[in-house]
Parts: structure tokens; C-alpha cells; sequence
């Protein structure tokens, strides 16, 4: 009865982190942007950032889905912040890009390093999980009943991805449930931001029915496949324990890194309010704003703002340049595999013929 009690709890935590990894340590003494040293980032709650890495054998991967969820078992209080996937950030050592790329440069430290820097808050643990480990935790739980908001369809060539699900109720296998977190439309990552915070409370919901006791050994083997974290069985208990109550008599409050969408050298990114992203750490901390933390964030903003002007000016320097290189690099792939696959159909219709 321990050990199902136990892996119940585990579940719990999963939950919580389900569409992502989380993935980090905190070995970082120098300053940042905003001149915050380490010491002086956030932390009073237990911070902990969850990342959903898509890795393939020929390539590292990106963070596809990163939030940071935020408790604080004294008063019962748990959140959840956002990060879209295309926040434009300053990357140590690679400059300006997408602070999903921040895995594919360094892995795990190298990205929470980005988001401790981003957010002004101190990171003290993570949990991993990819996408593989995503279906199959879906299929081990029996899979989710949840309202799909309108038709979706998409194809992605290069990754072999289709998107095909019809608006309605319906029931979510693993398969069709990383294509209902993973679709974007015309609201880009904001859209998709809203599917999966929709979609992890409705895993939250299942696992902590009656009937999952049903589904507690396989569940029990995927969970330890599939979840890399720093934290040791017993905090992670505990945090189980505290979010189940939390989110049962609270809710989980959600948020995300406040911005604005914008085209950049024909890159899509999400440029960060940061002076409207740090008045909210604040507020989801329970801390109180001092004229250090408030003069950090107006300086790292001008930093901020400076960088996409010198690249809106045709500045000549590095800004930018890493993202501009990869995106040009996956469009010539993704048009090659496409002549590829165009002369396979035409040579099985010849064949055919």
C-alpha cells in the first residue's frame, strides 16, 4: 500500500510537469543582463523549472515546452509561469535567439542558466521528461477525455509530423494527445501555450480519480523511465503532497512571460516585457519590489530593446545571426525532403501506372 501510495504521489509531481522537462543546476556566480547576481535573484518559493525536450538521434533537441512552477507549502500556494518557446533571450555565448535553443547549445544547465536570467528568480530543481516518455505515460494512464476547441491539421515534413484531430469530446491516446499540445495555428505559441495548461489539468484530473489504482504497476515502470530529476524521492513526495492539496482547494494559478509577437530578419520570436515579466515575478515570489530589483529589470529591458533595434538598423554584428543560419539550414532540409518524397510518389505512380 506504501509504494502505491507512493507512486500515486510521484504521479502527482509528474502532473505537474507532464509536457515538459525540467532540467537544471544553479553553478552560475556571474551577473547577468540586469546586473542581478545569483544572490539576488528570487526564491522564496520552491521554483522548479520543466522543460519537454524533442530529441532525435541525429539531433540534441529543443526545450519545445518550458514553464517554471512556482509553491510555496506554507500557505497551500502553487503556480505556474509559461515560457513560450520563441522568447527572444540573450544566450551566454551564443548571443540573441530563441531561448529554446539554449538545450540544443548547452542542455540542461545552459538553459536554466537563461531562465534564472530571464526571470530573475533562482531555479532549485528539475524534472525531465521527453516526448517519447509523453505518449507513453498517456497510454499508461488509459488515456484523456478532453474537448478538442476546433479541427486541427498540420504536416511537418521534416520532422514526419502530422496534426489530424476533429473539434469535439474525444478520447486522447498517446498518439493523438502530443499531437493536440504540439499543434500551433495563426496564435503561434500562445495558442499552444493554452492546449497544454488545458490539457495538464485534465491529467491532473485522471490520475487523481478512483480508477487509477487500475493503472498503478504500468504506470509505476513508465515513471521511472521516462522522469530524470535532481530531487530526492522524499521531496518529491512531499511536493506531491503539497500540490495535490493546493490544487484541490486553490487551483493552480497560471500565467505566462508577459510580451509581444514579432518578426525579426523573417524569425518569429516572443519579445518579453521585462519590466512587466519582473512586477509579476514578484507577485508569484511573494516578495516585495525594491528599488534594486526594479533599476535590474528597467536596465536589462534597455538591453533588451537595444539588441532588436541594432538588428532592425541592419547592424552588421553578431545579433541574431545563429537563428537566422538555422532557420535558412531546416528550410533548405525541409524542401529537400519534400523533392524526395514528391519523386518517391511520382515513381510509386509510374510504378503503379
Amino acid at each position: 500500500m506504501k509504494s502505491i501510495l507512493q507512486t500515486k504521489i510521484l504521479m502527482i509531481v509528474t502532473a505537474i510537469c507532464v509536457v515538459g522537462y525540467i532540467a537544471f543546476g544553479y553553478f552560475f556566480p556571474e551577473t547577468g543582463l540586469d546586473n542581478l547576481a545569483p544572490t539576488d535573484r528570487l526564491n522564496l518559493k520552491k521554483n522548479i523549472v520543466v522543460m519537454g525536450v524533442d530529441e532525435r538521434s541525429d539531433d540534441v533537441g529543443r526545450s519545445d515546452t518550458l514553464f517554471v512552477v512556482m509553491f510555496d507549502s506554507s500557505n497551500k500556494s502553487a503556480s505556474l509561469l509559461s515560457v513560450p518557446r520563441d522568447t527572444r533571450v540573450r544566450i551566454d555565448g551564443h548571443g540573441w535567439d530563441k531561448i529554446n535553443h539554449a538545450y540544443a547549445y548547452g542542455g540542461r544547465e545552459l538553459t536554466q542558466k537563461t531562465v534564472e536570467e530571464l526571470l530573475g528568480i533562482k531555479i532549485n530543481n528539475y524534472v525531465m521528461v521527453d516526448f517519447k516518455g509523453f505518449t507513453g505515460l498517456v497510454d499508461a494512464i488509459g488515456g484523456i477525455d478532453i474537448d478538442v476547441e476546433k479541427d486541427m491539421y498540420y504536416h511537418d515534413t521534416w520532422d514526419g509530423f502530422t496534426v489530424d484531430l476533429k473539434k469535439g469530446r474525444q478520447h486522447l491516446d498517446g498518439k493523438t494527445a502530443i499531437q493536440y499540445v504540439r499543434f500551433r495555428d495563426e496564435e503561434g505559441d500562445i495558442g499552444r501555450i493554452r492546449r497544454q495548461q488545458h490539457f495538464l489539468m485534465a491529467v491532473y484530473d485522471k490520475i487523481t480519480s478512483a480508477d487509477m489504482l487500475l493503472h498503478i504497476p504500468g504506470l509505476a515502470k513508465q515513471l521511472t523511465s521516462m522522469v530524470k530529476t535532481d530531487m530526492p524521492l522524499s521531496d518529491m513526495i512531499d511536493l506531491g503532497r503539497a500540490l495535490h492539496s493546493m490544487v484541490k482547494e486553490k487551483g493552480l494559478s497560471m500565467a505566462m512571460v508577459p510580451g509581444t509577437p514579432k518578426y525579426i530578419d523573417g524569425i518569429s520570436y516572443w519579445l518579453p516585457d521585462i519590466t512587466d515579466l519582473r512586477e509579476l515575478m514578484v507577485k508569484m515570489q511573494g516578495a516585495t519590489m525594491t528599488e534594486h530589483y526594479k533599476s535590474a529589470a528597467e536596465l536589462m529591458e534597455k538591453e533588451y530593446n537595444n539588441a532588436v533595434e541594432k538588428v532592425e538598423k541592419g547592424d552588421d554584428s553578431e545579433e541574431n545571426k545563429e537563428a537566422v543560419k538555422e532557420e535558412k539550414e531546416l528550410k533548405a532540409k525541409k524542401e529537400e525532403k519534400a523533392k524526395e518524397e514528391k519523386k518517391k510518389q511520382a515513381d510509386k505512380d509510374k510504378d503503379a501506372g
